[in-house]
């Protein structure tokens, strides 16, 4: 809009010059036929120590029916607390050869070996019972010894195999671990809960050309009775679970000092001095914060091991972090400023991990949040300590929060403590944006409330007592509420804690101002985003609310001015001794809640918007105004037409905060308007176009962090919706594919497969086959699926099924092929109902499957659609076992959402073309004014 008024008032000056001069973009739980409680183990065996034997057969040589296999030998210290002839413990994938036990003998006394009988072994929940005939005696030492061998599958769990391949083009083989959450027991019988806390002794033996590491310093090295073999012992580890067990056998070399090591394959040494800088530093840091130097709590050592094939971003093993190679590597003339804070971030979470999931480790998978929370949230104010210029305090809040609070207001959230926790999928579930992102959110909304120097007094105070043991969140409370002050609400501070943590979802708070500006009533109720989807609509919160007014401007003071009670009846009332007029609560949003006001307030915020400095609102609420504007409107509280009114604004914004959180909301309404965009092509070429320009494609010397991640994102919206501008300059740095700019690459690439042909995506092509940075591989991989040609689809397709992508990037890669381009929607989802068989085999089975068709189905918006979908599922569900429910899900979701296009988006297309509408008129006028220059001129 400010752009076209700018236009006709230089249309009229040109006029009168011209007449003066005479010039011219979860899955469901699967149910088991085991009950629930049958997933736990008993409580009266305690294991103490593990002394673990492996030899894993990795070599071209070793016989095809011993290659990826593995020996074991397992002595488990046991004691019971009750006297008992039954031994319970988990073992999955292992065939047992010897089952005994004895009771531990005093020093050079010759045990007598008792044997173990199988009484049963449960395939779902993976515990096996043993029986004695005799009895082991309450509170006595036994020990347990098992001969096994186990597989060494190419999963990504348990001791499992990955590879890569080297300069000289030969296949390299090594073996890693990863038992999070239940996978420990596919290396070695075990009590493979959480809560089963024990020291490990790790006896790996290898081939001479291989090395090996495990979580603690290798004690000694000896040749083995086995010709080229080598026993590597290592140090006894500290007291914890078995989860947090990890060896790797390979090639690898290590950048290292005295205590901290980075492991990579030889060929990529040279990234690792990034992360081994950073490591070091952030685990120092978070020492001092923490008042308790890591090297002092039980283990003197950290490594960390970039890992080809990896099915988590990353893993806390104590001592020895493991890592997809693209979140550990850095390049310094390829890796982007964005994948080199993500690697930051990562290791920050994974070190966070050596105090909160390590040192201190949730009681049971129930309380994940108490892990995996305060990783997130050291993730970004770990990093915060030594990256001080990537202002990661505000990125926290559009990435965490404003991200999370979608998945939290609908009937799919689950609680932040869930006691509902039993089988595999609960356990998958648990590790969800809800134990991560809002843990974090709840974390730093304490954090603000108690106060800063507080909150850090009862986390110190929290580790120390709670040492090498387990935690429920009752412990973390209580180590806040010694802390917490009573003027910071202290009353309120157990119902703040239990209300967002034990309840699911967060709370609008309606904030009405009086017409008089003297006076604002605060009310609440649970934000959902749809109306009847089964949710709990009456849910009420403890909620701390910080506010500032028209008058104060006062963006700095988080600390909240009054809290808001689950009980109340009527409203909370502020008045004021000067009129204002409007009210702005949340300050930087450190509260978990959105926020509505009354219309005119909502106008007064906008009308401050377009002051000067936008009015001096900070960034941060900006950023706050546009997510809860965006998402009111979706859920009905307001309509668009207010919304969009006030998001006007956004041609005069600049910052990257405040547009992150509008291209956030922008991309569903971009997804349910499928390929009906010249309109809202239009709108995105109008609000960004003042960013565009200031940022345009090269960096500047003065350019911050945030303005570099601005400008890929505005560079991506401008491009995709059709700037010319940006589309030609884009080509043009494709067609010198070498030398584009690191931080623009993923426009460059996305512009040049969409708008090109075989030409431009063989040239992509080669250079992914011949990459040798883990970053730039994924971004290049990521890449292909902003083709548009259906050859190109098909072929891009036939690589995600193909051994060229490996196992872990499939889903990213097939993600792009229908996300990038909304017109890929119907192709890709016939290519992968046509060829869901193969897609199953390569993706690891029909569960994934079934997700990927999820997320397809959740971009229709055609009845026909989901007739097809529909059709499919009747015709093949049966194929998908227990997933079927997830395409169940999905038809669910695509009705759902044709309902909301059909009452909502009317209005938003509405609005798109009146604006457009009088762009039209606007640009008709300037022409007018012109001609009429041009004939005065004439006559």
């Amino acid at each position: 809009m400010m752009a076209l008024r700018l236009a006709i008032l230089l249309a009229v000056c040109l006029a009168g010059v011209l007449a003066g001069t005479k010039q011219l973009e979860l899955q469901p739980p699967t149910t088991y036929a085991s009950e629930n409680w049958e997933y736990r183990l008993s409580t009266i065996i305690n294991p103490v120590n593990y002394n673990i034997t492996l030899r894993p057969y990795l070599l071209e040589s070793d016989s095809d029916a011993k290659r990826f296999t593995f020996d074991g030998e397992v002595f488990i210290e046991i004691v019971p607390t009750e006297t008992t002839r039954t031994i319970s413990l988990h073992s999955k994938n292992l065939t047992h050869i010897l089952n005994e036990y004895w009771l531990k003998p005093a020093a050079g006394v010759t045990p007598t070996k008792i044997a173990l009988t199988l009484a049963s072994h449960n395939e779902e929940t993976n515990i096996m019972n043993l029986t004695s005939t005799t009895d082991l005696v309450a509170n006595t030492a036994y020990i347990l010894h098992f001969n096994y061998t186990g597989l060494m599958q190419d999963d990504m769990y348990g001791f499992y195999r990955s590879y890569y391949t080297n300069d000289n083009n030969e296949t390299k083989w090594l073996g890693s671990t990863q038992f999070q959450t239940n996978h420990a027991r596919r290396a070695f019988p075990s009590f493979d809960e959480p809560r089963f806390k024990a020291t490990f002794d790790v006896t790996l033996v290898r081939h001479r050309s291989f090395n090996s590491a495990s979580n603690t310093r290798l004690s000694y090295s000896s040749p083995s009775t086995e010709a080229a073999y080598f026993v590597d012992v290592f140090q006894t580890t500290p007291k914890m679970s078995t989860y947090l067990l990890a060896f790797i056998i390979s090639e690898f070399t290590i950048r290292k000092d005295d205590n901290f090591g980075v492991l990579s394959r030889p060929e990529f040494y040279g990234q690792t001095q990034y992360s081994f800088n950073v490591g070091r530093q952030i685990l120092s840091e978070m020492s001092k914060y923490l008042n308790l130097d890591y090297y002092s709590i039980g283990n003197d050592k950290m490594d960390m091991a970039a890992i080809p094939d990896f099915s988590a971003g990353a893993m806390e093993n104590w001592g020895l972090l493991t890592y997809r190679e693209r979140s550990l590597l850095v390049d310094e003339s390829a890796t982007t400023l964005a994948s080199r804070q993500s690697i930051a971030a990562v290791v920050a979470h994974e070190q966070a991990h050596m105090w909160f999931g390590d040192l201190v480790t949730c009681e049971w998978w129930s309380y994940t949040w108490l892990n995996e929370g305060f990783a997130r949230f050291f993730q970004y104010f770990g990093t915060a300590f030594v990256e001080t210029e990537w202002e990661l305090e505000k990125q926290f809040v559009v990435d965490q929060i404003q991200a999370v609070m979608a998945m939290d207001s609908t009937n799919a959230t689950n609680p932040l403590s869930d006691p509902n926790t039993y089988t595999p999928a609960h356990l998958s579930r648990m590790f969800n944006s809800i134990s991560y992102n809002k843990g974090a959110s709840v974390i730093r909304m304490i954090e603000h409330t108690m106060g800063t120097a507080n909150f850090q007094k009862a986390l110190q105070e929290y580790l120390v007592k709670y040492s090498f043991e387990t935690s429920v969140p009752a412990y973390l409370f209580e180590s806040f509420l010694a802390q917490w002050p009573q003027d910071s609400f202290s009353s309120s501070a157990e119902y703040i804690f239990y209300n967002f943590t034990t309840q699911v979802g967060y709370p609008v708070i309606n904030a009405e101002l009086a017409a008089d500006g003297k006076s604002v009533a605060f009310t609440q109720k649970r934000f959902l985003l749809k109306d009847n989807d089964g949710a709990d609509a009456n849910l009420k919160y403890t909620v701390p609310i910080s506010y500032t007014t028209s008058e104060e401007k006062n963006f700095n003071d988080t600390k909240p001015k009054f809290v808001l009670s689950e009980n109340a009846t009527t409203a909370y009332n502020v008045t004021f001794t000067n009129t204002v007029s409007w009210v702005l609560a949340n300050i930087q949003e450190t509260g978990y809640y959105r926020v509505n006001y009354t219309e005119s307030n909502w106008h007064a915020i906008h009308h401050t918007l377009i002051e000067s400095n936008w009015g001096g609102i900070h960034e941060i609420n900006r950023a706050q105004v546009v997510d809860d504007l965006l998402n009111l409107a979706r859920a009905g509280h307001i309509n668009y037409t207010l919304t969009l009114d006030v998001l006007e604004y956004l041609e005069t914004e600049t910052n990257y905060i405040p547009w992150t959180s509008a291209f956030n909301g922008f991309s569903y309404l971009a997804i349910r308007l499928g390929t009906d965009i010249s309109d809202f092509s239009a709108y995105i070429q109008q609000l960004t176009n003042k960013a565009y320009n200031q940022l345009g494609f090269a960096e500047t010397a003065t350019d911050k962090a945030l303005d570099i991640y601005l400008r890929t994102k505005v560079l991506s919206w401008s491009c995709r919706y059709g700037n010319a501008d940006c589309i030609s300059s884009a080509k043009s740095y494709f067609n010198s594919l070498a030398n584009v700019p690191k931080n623009i690459r993923s426009v460059v690439y996305c512009v040049g497969l969409r708008e090109g042909g075989a030409t431009e995506f063989e040239a992509l092509y080669q250079k992914f086959k011949t990459e040798t940075v883990a970053t730039e591989e994924t971004l290049l991989q990521t890449s292909f699926g902003c083709v548009k040609n259906q050859t190109l689809i098909e072929r891009v397709f036939d690589l995600v099924i193909s051994d060229e992508i490996r196992k872990q990037d499939k889903s990213a890669v097939l993600s792009t092929l229908y996300t990038e381009n909304n017109e890929n929607v119907d192709p890709v989802f016939k290519l992968v109902t046509e060829k869901y068989d193969a897609l199953a085999d390569a993706m690891g089975g029909y569960s994934a499957v079934a997700t990927v068709i999820s997320n397809i189905a959740a971009r229709f918006t055609e009845q026909s659609q989901l007739d097809s979908l529909k059709t499919f599922n009747t015709a093949n569900s049966a194929k998908f076992g227990t997933s079927a429910a997830t395409l169940t899900a999905a038809e669910t979701t695509v009705s759902e959402n044709l309902v909301w296009a059909e009452s909502k988006l009317g209005l938003f297309r509405t609005y798109l073309s009146g604006r457009n509408g009088s762009a039209m008129i606007s640009a008709f006028s300037l022409l007018t004014v012109l001609m009429v220059s041009i004939t005065t001129l004439l006559r």
